[in-house]
């Protein structure tokens, strides 16, 4: 039987065998060649979110406390759960109705860490002239096209991005390729800034042992950049996103919230430089518009996103590092929460 990767609470990563459903009509099988987890994700879903302590209202957009009787009840043990966020493979059969794929060809999309997967034909994409890598940066790559385009930075624009996991470096390359003059890198983790500083950063700052806002307002002529971008979830790096923006600039805010906001100071900078802070999330499960709809949507900024990699605007090489053999990868996964200055997003590879 295919093999897969499970956790419990990310502590502990096992291999264990799957049964694989019959393929429906729609589906592609594909054989996996090299996979990848997205690390806010994983981590999200092992600490905890918005949803474990509230439960949310679609109609209301509120998160509202959860019934009594739920609050009460002592939660269960957690079980097993496959991981997982983008893979790449061969395709090894089709379903009836299929007409995208042939068997032999090479394609990729969302999809757990497994051997084997059923994936519908319409979630699939052709790699086509795509290294492997840029395939499985493919979707944190969108976040990051998505959060530039609601920062609204052009032309000539001085940009600063804080958190230098595979998103914040993604939205370096896409901020350059968009025209950006400056564009500064923050993150505590050396392998990371020396990656921003080969693929389109001005200078990278280390938060741990500098003032990295202000280190940017004195590169920028004491004016501070038109935008910034915060990833990383820390509510220092939020502040200091907000300290190093110009008057009346922009902050794009990408991740779930940070849980200890204790060093965000609102009656600060915020209060005298009245910054705007825009909150970016391209996943449309959520259900917001895209901010240029009806002119954009998730389906057009998505392929605008494969098309940067495919036009060598964008890359994924040296993001996903390490690349380990499946066999390994229980003992390394875990290092993305022990050890995070080791990786900047593990890959899985399958096979030979």
């Amino acid at each position: 039987m295919p093999r897969r990767i499970v956790t419990e609470d990310g502590s502990r990563f096992w291999i264990t065998e799957h049964e694989l459903p019959e393929l429906a009509a729609n589906e592609v099988q594909i054989k996996v060649q090299l996979a990848a987890p997205k690390h806010g994700t994983e981590a999200q879903l092992i600490t905890g979110s918005a949803f474990s302590a509230k439960q949310w209202s679609p109609e209301l957009r509120l998160f509202l406390p959860k019934p009594e009787r739920d609050q009460a009840t002592t939660p269960d043990a957690p079980a097993p759960r496959g991981i997982g966020n983008m893979v790449v493979g061969e395709v090894v059969a089709v379903g009836s109705r299929v007409t995208k794929f042939t068997v032999g060809e090479r394609v990729f999309g969302y999809g757990q860490v497994r051997e084997l997967l059923n994936i519908p034909e319409d979630k699939l994409f052709a790699l086509g002239n795509l290294t492997e890598s840029d395939a499985v940066c493919c979707d944190p790559a969108h976040v990051a096209f998505v959060a530039v385009r609601d920062g609204n930075i052009r032309v000539g624009d001085d940009v600063a991005v804080f958190g230098l996991g595979a998103i914040g470096l993604l939205a370096v390359q896409i901020a350059k390729a968009g025209g950006a003059r400056r564009v500064f890198a923050v993150d505590p983790l050396a392998i990371r800034r020396e990656h921003a500083l080969a693929h389109g950063a001005t200078v990278a700052f280390d938060p741990l042992s500098c003032d990295p806002a202000l280190e940017i307002k004195l590169a920028t002529e004491k004016l501070g950049v038109d935008v910034s971008i915060e990833t990383s979830g820390s509510g220092k790096a939020l502040n200091d996103a907000i300290r190093c923006v110009r008057q009346c600039g922009t902050v794009v805010h990408v991740p779930w919230g940070p849980k200890d906001a204790s060093a965000l100071k609102l009656g600060e900078e915020f209060h005298h430089n009245r910054p705007t802070i825009v909150g970016s999330q391209a996943w449309v499960g959520w259900g917001n518009a895209d901010r240029s709809h009806p002119l954009w949507d998730h389906e057009r900024a998505y392929a605008a996103t494969i098309q940067l990699f495919r036009d060598g605007k964008l890359t994924g090489e040296g993001i996903v590092t390490p690349i380990v053999p499946l066999d390994d990868a229980p003992d390394v996964l875990p290092t993305i929460f022990t050890a995070p200055e080791k990786s900047i997003k593990i890959g899985v590879r399958f096979g030979g």
